[in-house]
């Protein structure tokens, strides 16, 4: 299949795992596009298309969420597409296409997309296929259409290319998958800690990235360090090409790394002095800070008008949502004095001093993972300070949360969208998780929930989630869970055993302790995004 014959080959035999990007989503790509000014097509209605699909999950991550949604894959793998096929068929997903096909085969014809996502391929591709992905952009995206590439970067890649190239000149010598990536490996740890100077750079470098090696997948690092093509390239290159090709950067799935007030403020000075009239340069100048090694790229047509100043007003305009936690708990902390940090669990940290931005936090977080419309979040804010009688100046309330709101997203810690979610967190009679979660929990531990996200689960969530289809109570929610108890599929031991605690085998017994477990159960289920909204509420 001209230049992807390789490619297909490669990934036949070592299939990359298909999961979801929460990142490339539409709803992700257009609420950044938002910020600057580009008006991205209805998110309802849209045509997505995805270039190097796998098996497809995670274009089925987002027809589930956009149902009304029009998603098309091309992969050059056979293996991977007849695969995902096999789920769409199971599923029954009318709003999926999957399609055994080289990019390059794509044309003008193929049809216009409102959405096009190429994650994890750019890099990885011969140069002539990199130019068509650029084109297709182009040639295939709307108007208004917002395009995500992913792919390695200078200059933190120079540091991972020094790995790769030792782990690919190693496994040149051997023809078996499994002992070229142990010889590549077994070179790099032995070069690691090889050498006359014990603390030098490089063997503290090398140590480094052999700590990191070892964590990842197999079939990851086939596919990175051990394939024919990998070309990484610095931003300001990828922004000529990106010009060349009648496009634009829009910014970055991740918003936050677009910000340089993230930096301390001596740097953030320095990189405002450096390019401050020049979007490119400024993220040039943030990736040899950071020594940045990955981006996801947000891209749209040279002709899209954008506005690079970002007015807090936006924010009205937005659903909030945050899992941050505030460091500092107590009613103290609501005193203006005190500034309390909100932090999330991935170390994203907002600092606040205002009580009504910390009641919107607390607000916020008590929500979770359901967004709150930033004038309701403010009228609940503003009730509950009164009710505390804090100090609140309500003319002045309304912009002054929004700004400290703006912050919080451009710190990661407050996440935002713009329509309403397709998920529930309320338990109803007869609560329904999604089609594709229940089929993912036949067939393993790993679901995709509602958020676009991979959730793991344990074997009492896994055998619940299979049962949730809308139609069970909780008693027949119950009695469905026994037989998997009487069969060993799961266990359960009485309060207090703990794990060396002998299993329960009696149907009583079982029965109890489910009247206790599935409660708990089920709302951690609803906390995790997986129930379809519009299921049955409680009577």
């Amino acid at each position: 299949m001209n230049d992807m014959t390789g490619a297909a080959t490669s990934y036949d035999a070592i299939p990359y795992p298909s999961v979801p990007f929460p990142e490339s989503h539409p709803g992700r790509l257009s609420a950044i596009a938002m910020l600057f000014g580009l008006d991205a097509p209805d998110l309802e209605t849209c045509r997505v298309l995805e270039l190097g699909c796998s098996m497809g999950n995670n274009l089925l991550a987002i027809a589930q969420i956009h149902p009304g949604s029009t998603c098309v894959g091309v992969d050059a793998s056979s293996h991977q597409i007849a695969e995902g096929r096999k789920t769409l068929e199971a599923l029954g997903a009318g709003n999926v296409r999957l399609q055994h096909a080289d990019i390059l085969e794509i044309d003008a014809q193929f049809g216009e997309f409102d959405y096009i996502i190429c994650h994890g391929v750019y890099s990885w591709v011969p140069a002539a296929v990199q130019e068509k992905i650029l084109q297709i952009c182009r040639q295939n995206l709307s108007p208004n259409g917002v395009a995500y590439i992913s792919y390695n970067t200078y200059p933190g890649w120079h540091i991972r290319g020094i790995v790769r190239d030792m782990m690919f000149y190693r496994g040149t010598l051997f023809t078996d998958p499994a002992a070229r990536l142990a010889q590549a490996k077994a070179l790099v740890e032995f070069v690691a800690q090889s050498g006359p100077d014990a603390d030098s750079p490089y063997r503290r470098l090398l140590q480094d990235e052999f700590s990191r090696l070892v964590k990842h997948s197999d079939y990851y690092l086939h596919h990175e360090h051990l394939e024919e093509h990998n070309q990484p390239l610095y931003f300001h290159q990828f922004a000529k090409r990106l010009a060349a090709a009648g496009l634009q950067y829009l910014g970055e799935a991740e918003f936050s790394m677009m910000v340089s007030t993230n930096f301390p403020q001596e740097t953030a000075a320095k990189l405002h002095q450096l390019g401050a009239h020049d979007i490119v340069q400024m993220e040039q100048y943030m990736d040899f800070v950071r020594c940045r090694y990955f981006r996801k790229t947000l891209i749209c047509h040279k002709d899209a008008r954008l506005n690079r100043t970002i007015d807090a007003s936006l924010v009205k305009n937005l659903r909030l949502a945050s899992i941050a936690t505030a460091e500092q708990a107590g009613d103290d902390a609501l005193d203006v004095s005190q500034s309390v940090s909100f932090r999330t669990p991935r170390g994203y940290k907002l600092a606040c001093r205002r009580p009504l931005t910390k009641l919107a936090m607390r607000i916020l977080r008590e929500a979770w993972p359901s967004p709150v419309g930033f004038h309701d979040l403010l009228a609940q804010s503003l009730a509950e300070a009164q009710r505390r009688n804090l100090p609140v100046d309500a003319k002045t309330a309304e912009s002054l949360l929004a700004s400290d709101l703006l912050t919080g997203m451009a710190t990661d810690v407050i996440e935002w969208r713009r329509s309403p979610p397709p998920f529930t967190t309320r338990i109803g009679n007869a609560p329904e998780a999604t089609r594709l979660a229940r089929l993912q929990a036949e067939q393993g531990y790993k679901v995709t929930n509602l958020r676009g996200e991979t959730v793991t689960l344990d074997e009492i969530h896994r055998q619940t989630l299979k049962l949730l289809d809308g139609t069970r109570s909780f008693d027949q929610t119950i009695d469905a869970l026994i037989p998997p108890l009487k069969r060993g599929d799961m266990t359960l031991r009485p309060d207090g055993a703990g794990q060396d605690g002998a299993p329960v085998t009696g149907e009583p017994e079982m029965r109890t302790l489910l009247r206790t477990a599935l409660p708990k159960v089920l709302q951690n289920l609803a906390k995790n995004a997986l129930f379809v909204a519009g299921s049955p509420r409680p009577d």
